[in-house]
């Protein structure tokens, strides 16, 4: 039996209430895209279009197309899927 090096992936009630209220299927594709990228990521530096915001410890963003944003916070081995919303009121909410 091996043991799996991958994060885990913890999606937040607020965050499956942000996602539900869009209905676009290529965001929705993108954001499940980002989700597997996550889950098969062996460490927080292997995700694609990840920035640290500053003056937090261990909350971040990711960038998905030019205008939305996937708030997540980070502890150890596990990636907690916070917020997700468009750029211009993302901030607002997170974090």
């Amino acid at each position: 039996m091996t043991t799996s090096e991958n994060m885990e992936l913890i999606a937040k009630g607020t965050f499956l209430r942000d996602i539900s209220a869009y209905t676009n299927r290529n965001l929705l594709k993108e954001v499940y895209d980002v989700m597997q990228d996550i889950s098969n990521a062996e460490s927080i530096l292997n995700i694609n279009n990840l920035k640290k915001l500053t003056k937090y410890k261990n909350q971040y963003r990711i960038k998905i197309s030019e205008s939305y944003r996937i708030g997540i916070v980070v502890q150890k081995n596990k990636v907690l899927l916070v917020r997700f919303g468009h750029r211009n009121s993302f901030y607002k909410y997170f974090p």
